[in-house]
């Protein structure tokens, strides 16, 4: 059985290498470090669900959602959001450019995994 595919975007090298050893067992994982080269690896290969951090060089997080989810190619990926950044405010402005999910770091192992789950329940129906 194929693996989901997951691109996850932190400019963060320690949180990726968590993800990695959190995810890449279950999920084909692939890792970009800002906003501007998630759109260049969505342009290239479409993934199942995106991991997205805010506060990242070039492009943040929030712009690169705002793009992925206006583009008629790109709008239906599923994002979850990852960031340190937890106020109500932020939480908020995440899920209104079209985050499905918001989690704040550091975040427990099974609440990831639990709504990356949740994401490719609903999705499959």
């Amino acid at each position: 059985m194929k693996k989901p595919y997951i691109l996850a975007v932190d400019d963060e090298a320690l949180n990726l290498i968590i993800l990695e050893e959190l995810l890449s067992e279950k999920y084909e994982l692939s890792c970009v470090g800002d906003g501007a080269s998630c759109l260049e690896s969505v342009a290239k290969r479409l993934p199942d669900l995106i991991l997205m951090d805010i506060n990242m060089p070039i492009m943040n997080g929030i712009e690169a959602c705002l793009k992925l989810k206006q583009k008629a190619s790109t709008c239906s990926i599923p994002i979850i959001m990852l960031s340190a950044l937890a106020s109500e405010t932020e939480i908020q402005q995440g899920l209104d450019v079209g985050a499905d999910a918001y989690l704040s770091k550091p975040f427990q192992e099974s609440e990831l995994l639990d709504a990356i789950k949740s994401i490719f329940l609903k999705s499959s129906n």
